[in-house]
Protein backbone atom coordinates (compact mmCIF):
# COMPACT_ATOMS: atom_id res chain seq x y z
CA UNK A 1 0.00 0.00 0.00
CA UNK A 2 2.76 2.44 0.93
CA UNK A 3 5.14 1.44 -1.86
CA UNK A 4 3.71 4.09 -4.19
CA UNK A 5 4.81 6.80 -1.75
CA UNK A 6 8.36 5.61 -1.03
CA UNK A 7 9.56 3.69 -4.08
CA UNK A 8 11.26 6.69 -5.70
CA UNK A 9 13.69 7.02 -2.79
CA UNK A 10 15.01 3.55 -3.61
CA UNK A 11 15.56 4.34 -7.29
CA UNK A 12 19.05 4.89 -8.63
CA UNK A 13 20.09 8.34 -9.82
CA UNK A 14 17.08 10.10 -8.30
CA UNK A 15 19.23 13.03 -7.20
CA UNK A 16 20.71 13.22 -10.70
CA UNK A 17 17.24 13.46 -12.22
CA UNK A 18 16.11 16.17 -9.80
CA UNK A 19 19.28 18.15 -10.51
CA UNK A 20 18.65 17.69 -14.23
CA UNK A 21 15.21 19.25 -13.96
CA UNK A 22 16.51 22.11 -11.83
CA UNK A 23 19.18 22.91 -14.43
CA UNK A 24 16.68 22.45 -17.25
CA UNK A 25 14.29 24.93 -15.67
CA UNK A 26 17.02 27.46 -15.07
CA UNK A 27 18.47 27.06 -18.59
CA UNK A 28 15.15 27.48 -20.40
CA UNK A 29 14.10 30.34 -18.14
CA UNK A 30 17.39 32.19 -18.69
CA UNK A 31 17.15 31.68 -22.47
CA UNK A 32 13.52 32.87 -22.47
CA UNK A 33 14.48 36.01 -20.57
CA UNK A 34 17.28 36.75 -23.04
CA UNK A 35 14.89 36.53 -25.99
CA UNK A 36 12.30 38.62 -24.12
CA UNK A 37 14.84 41.38 -23.55
CA UNK A 38 15.98 41.11 -27.16
CA UNK A 39 12.38 41.48 -28.33
CA UNK A 40 12.03 44.62 -26.24
CA UNK A 41 15.09 46.24 -27.80
CA UNK A 42 14.07 45.14 -31.29
CA UNK A 43 10.64 46.79 -31.22
CA UNK A 44 11.66 48.95 -34.19
CA UNK A 45 11.98 45.78 -36.24
CA UNK A 46 8.49 44.33 -35.90
CA UNK A 47 9.16 40.92 -37.46
CA UNK A 48 12.30 40.24 -35.41
CA UNK A 49 10.59 41.45 -32.24
CA UNK A 50 7.60 39.13 -32.75
CA UNK A 51 9.92 36.25 -33.59
CA UNK A 52 11.86 36.79 -30.36
CA UNK A 53 8.63 36.91 -28.35
CA UNK A 54 7.47 33.65 -29.93
CA UNK A 55 10.79 31.96 -29.17
CA UNK A 56 10.63 33.26 -25.59
CA UNK A 57 7.10 31.90 -25.17
CA UNK A 58 8.18 28.48 -26.47
CA UNK A 59 11.16 28.48 -24.12
CA UNK A 60 8.89 29.28 -21.16
CA UNK A 61 6.60 26.39 -22.10
CA UNK A 62 9.39 23.88 -22.83
CA UNK A 63 10.17 22.90 -19.19
CA UNK A 64 6.53 21.97 -18.55
CA UNK A 65 6.46 19.86 -21.71
CA UNK A 66 9.75 18.28 -20.66
CA UNK A 67 8.37 17.27 -17.27
CA UNK A 68 5.18 15.98 -18.81
CA UNK A 69 7.13 13.85 -21.26
CA UNK A 70 9.31 12.59 -18.40
CA UNK A 71 6.18 11.54 -16.52
CA UNK A 72 4.96 9.39 -19.40
CA UNK A 73 8.39 7.84 -19.95
CA UNK A 74 8.53 7.08 -16.23
CA UNK A 75 5.06 5.52 -16.31
CA UNK A 76 6.11 3.42 -19.31
CA UNK A 77 9.13 2.14 -17.38
CA UNK A 78 6.92 1.26 -14.43
CA UNK A 79 4.49 -0.62 -16.68
CA UNK A 80 7.34 -2.72 -18.12
CA UNK A 81 9.01 -3.15 -14.71
CA UNK A 82 11.00 -6.23 -13.79
CA UNK A 83 9.93 -8.41 -10.88
CA UNK A 84 12.20 -10.15 -8.40
CA UNK A 85 10.97 -12.96 -6.19
CA UNK A 86 12.24 -12.94 -2.63
CA UNK A 87 11.77 -15.81 -0.23
CA UNK A 88 13.29 -16.93 3.06
CA UNK A 89 16.25 -19.31 3.06
CA UNK A 90 14.08 -21.93 4.68
CA UNK A 91 10.94 -22.12 2.65
CA UNK A 92 8.01 -21.06 4.78
CA UNK A 93 5.47 -20.43 2.06
CA UNK A 94 5.99 -16.67 2.08
CA UNK A 95 7.06 -15.19 -1.24
CA UNK A 96 7.40 -11.49 -1.86
CA UNK A 97 7.44 -9.75 -5.22
CA UNK A 98 9.83 -6.81 -5.49
CA UNK A 99 9.54 -4.44 -8.44
CA UNK A 100 12.72 -3.22 -10.12
CA UNK A 101 12.00 0.13 -11.76
CA UNK A 102 14.53 2.08 -13.77
CA UNK A 103 14.19 5.82 -14.14
CA UNK A 104 14.00 7.09 -17.74
CA UNK A 105 17.12 7.95 -19.69
CA UNK A 106 17.52 11.72 -19.61
CA UNK A 107 16.76 13.10 -23.05
CA UNK A 108 15.35 16.62 -23.22
CA UNK A 109 14.23 16.49 -26.86
CA UNK A 110 12.48 13.17 -26.35
CA UNK A 111 10.73 14.43 -23.22
CA UNK A 112 9.50 17.59 -24.94
CA UNK A 113 8.27 15.64 -27.95
CA UNK A 114 6.40 13.18 -25.77
CA UNK A 115 5.01 16.05 -23.73
CA UNK A 116 3.52 17.49 -26.92
CA UNK A 117 2.24 14.06 -27.95
CA UNK A 118 0.59 13.58 -24.56
CA UNK A 119 -1.42 16.77 -25.06
CA UNK A 120 -2.60 15.50 -28.45
CA UNK A 121 -3.42 12.11 -26.90
CA UNK A 122 -5.42 13.75 -24.11
CA UNK A 123 -7.44 15.78 -26.61
CA UNK A 124 -8.12 12.64 -28.67
CA UNK A 125 -9.11 10.71 -25.54
CA UNK A 126 -11.67 13.28 -24.44
CA UNK A 127 -13.01 14.00 -27.94
CA UNK A 128 -15.30 10.93 -28.13
CA UNK A 129 -16.42 11.58 -24.55
CA UNK A 130 -17.35 15.18 -25.37
CA UNK A 131 -19.12 14.13 -28.57
CA UNK A 132 -21.10 11.49 -26.69
CA UNK A 133 -22.09 13.90 -23.93
CA UNK A 134 -23.12 16.56 -26.44
CA UNK A 135 -25.10 13.99 -28.41
CA UNK A 136 -26.93 12.74 -25.33
CA UNK A 137 -27.67 16.30 -24.27
CA UNK A 138 -29.33 17.26 -27.56
CA UNK A 139 -30.98 13.93 -28.39
CA UNK A 140 -31.97 12.69 -24.94
CA UNK A 141 -30.39 9.28 -25.54
CA UNK A 142 -29.55 7.30 -22.35
CA UNK A 143 -31.65 9.63 -20.20
CA UNK A 144 -33.43 8.04 -17.28
CA UNK A 145 -37.05 9.00 -16.65
CA UNK A 146 -37.85 11.44 -13.88
CA UNK A 147 -38.99 9.71 -10.70
CA UNK A 148 -40.09 10.94 -7.31
CA UNK A 149 -38.15 9.66 -4.31
CA UNK A 150 -39.68 10.93 -1.09
CA UNK A 151 -39.55 14.72 -1.20
CA UNK A 152 -36.81 14.73 -3.83
CA UNK A 153 -37.21 14.64 -7.57
CA UNK A 154 -34.43 13.11 -9.62
CA UNK A 155 -33.89 14.99 -12.84
CA UNK A 156 -32.06 14.35 -16.03
CA UNK A 157 -28.97 15.63 -14.22
CA UNK A 158 -28.83 12.30 -12.37
CA UNK A 159 -28.61 10.49 -15.68
CA UNK A 160 -25.77 12.69 -16.84
CA UNK A 161 -23.95 12.21 -13.55
CA UNK A 162 -24.01 8.44 -13.94
CA UNK A 163 -22.94 8.79 -17.55
CA UNK A 164 -20.00 11.03 -16.66
CA UNK A 165 -18.88 8.66 -13.88
CA UNK A 166 -19.14 5.69 -16.21
CA UNK A 167 -17.07 7.38 -18.90
CA UNK A 168 -14.55 8.67 -16.37
CA UNK A 169 -13.92 5.13 -15.10
CA UNK A 170 -12.19 4.36 -18.42
CA UNK A 171 -9.66 7.19 -18.13
CA UNK A 172 -6.95 5.43 -16.04
CA UNK A 173 -6.96 2.38 -18.33
CA UNK A 174 -6.80 4.52 -21.48
CA UNK A 175 -3.92 6.58 -20.07
CA UNK A 176 -2.17 3.38 -19.01
CA UNK A 177 -2.47 2.14 -22.58
CA UNK A 178 -1.08 5.40 -23.95
CA UNK A 179 1.93 5.21 -21.63
CA UNK A 180 2.51 1.59 -22.66
CA UNK A 181 2.30 2.07 -26.42
CA UNK A 182 3.50 5.67 -26.83
CA UNK A 183 0.89 6.20 -29.53
CA UNK A 184 -1.62 9.04 -29.45
CA UNK A 185 -4.39 6.80 -30.81
CA UNK A 186 -3.80 4.24 -28.04
CA UNK A 187 -6.29 6.24 -25.97
CA UNK A 188 -9.02 4.96 -28.30
CA UNK A 189 -8.33 1.30 -27.52
CA UNK A 190 -11.51 0.70 -25.54
CA UNK A 191 -11.15 -3.07 -25.86
CA UNK A 192 -7.84 -3.03 -23.97
CA UNK A 193 -9.28 -0.68 -21.36
CA UNK A 194 -12.21 -3.03 -20.74
CA UNK A 195 -9.80 -5.97 -20.53
CA UNK A 196 -7.69 -4.22 -17.88
CA UNK A 197 -10.73 -3.08 -15.90
CA UNK A 198 -12.39 -6.49 -16.07
CA UNK A 199 -9.38 -8.65 -15.23
CA UNK A 200 -7.74 -6.48 -12.57
CA UNK A 201 -10.79 -4.79 -11.12
CA UNK A 202 -9.65 -4.74 -7.48
CA UNK A 203 -6.24 -3.26 -8.22
CA UNK A 204 -7.75 -0.87 -10.74
CA UNK A 205 -10.30 0.54 -8.30
CA UNK A 206 -7.80 0.68 -5.43
CA UNK A 207 -5.15 2.57 -7.41
CA UNK A 208 -7.74 4.95 -8.81
CA UNK A 209 -9.07 5.73 -5.34
CA UNK A 210 -5.53 6.27 -4.03
CA UNK A 211 -4.85 8.54 -7.00
CA UNK A 212 -7.90 10.68 -6.20
CA UNK A 213 -7.21 10.81 -2.45
CA UNK A 214 -3.55 11.70 -3.00
CA UNK A 215 -4.53 14.39 -5.50
CA UNK A 216 -6.82 16.03 -2.93
CA UNK A 217 -4.17 15.75 -0.19
CA UNK A 218 -1.53 17.10 -2.55
CA UNK A 219 -3.67 20.14 -3.32
CA UNK A 220 -4.36 20.62 0.40
CA UNK A 221 -0.64 20.51 1.24
CA UNK A 222 0.23 23.15 -1.36
CA UNK A 223 -2.68 25.32 -0.23
CA UNK A 224 -1.54 24.86 3.38
CA UNK A 225 2.00 25.91 2.54
CA UNK A 226 0.64 29.02 0.85
CA UNK A 227 -1.50 29.80 3.89
CA UNK A 228 1.41 29.37 6.32
CA UNK A 229 3.66 31.55 4.19
CA UNK A 230 0.86 34.10 3.75
CA UNK A 231 1.27 34.26 -0.02
CA UNK A 232 -2.47 34.86 -0.44
CA UNK A 233 -2.53 37.98 1.70
CA UNK A 234 -1.84 40.36 -1.18
CA UNK A 235 1.06 42.00 0.62
CA UNK A 236 3.27 44.58 -1.04
CA UNK A 237 6.27 43.14 -2.80
CA UNK A 238 8.82 43.97 -0.15
CA UNK A 239 11.84 41.81 0.61
CA UNK A 240 9.94 39.61 3.05
CA UNK A 241 7.09 39.00 0.61
CA UNK A 242 9.50 38.10 -2.19
CA UNK A 243 11.28 35.60 0.07
CA UNK A 244 7.94 34.06 1.03
CA UNK A 245 6.88 33.75 -2.59
CA UNK A 246 10.18 32.17 -3.59
CA UNK A 247 10.00 29.76 -0.66
CA UNK A 248 6.42 28.87 -1.58
CA UNK A 249 7.48 28.26 -5.17
CA UNK A 250 10.38 26.00 -4.15
CA UNK A 251 8.31 23.99 -1.69
CA UNK A 252 5.47 23.67 -4.20
CA UNK A 253 7.88 22.41 -6.85
CA UNK A 254 9.26 19.85 -4.38
CA UNK A 255 5.73 18.59 -3.67
CA UNK A 256 4.98 18.61 -7.40
CA UNK A 257 8.02 16.52 -8.32
CA UNK A 258 7.32 14.06 -5.54
CA UNK A 259 3.72 13.71 -6.73
CA UNK A 260 4.90 12.88 -10.27
CA UNK A 261 6.54 9.70 -9.01
CA UNK A 262 3.50 8.76 -6.95
CA UNK A 263 1.07 9.32 -9.81
CA UNK A 264 3.29 7.42 -12.25
CA UNK A 265 3.47 4.44 -9.89
CA UNK A 266 -0.28 4.36 -9.23
CA UNK A 267 -1.06 4.58 -12.94
CA UNK A 268 1.66 2.17 -14.04
CA UNK A 269 0.72 -0.58 -11.59
CA UNK A 270 -3.02 -0.88 -12.28
CA UNK A 271 -2.07 -4.04 -14.19
CA UNK A 272 0.70 -6.63 -13.64
CA UNK A 273 4.01 -6.42 -15.57
CA UNK A 274 2.90 -9.22 -17.89
CA UNK A 275 0.44 -6.84 -19.54
CA UNK A 276 3.22 -4.39 -20.36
Amino acid sequence: MFEAFIWMFKAENLKKHLLYFLLTYCSFFAAAMIFSVAAYFLQKYFIFSILCYLIAALLFIAPSLCIQGYFWELTSNIISRDVDIKAANVYNGKIKQVFKIELPTLNTCKFIWRGIASIVATILMFLPFVMLVVTTYFTGVFLLPMVNIGNYESTYLTSYLFLYLFLSSFIPALLWNYARQDSVVAVWNIRKAIFIMGNYTGKYIWNTLLFIVFYVLNYAVIAGIGFLLRVYDGLALDVTAVIRILLFYLLSMAVYFYSLYVYAYLLGTIAPPAEG
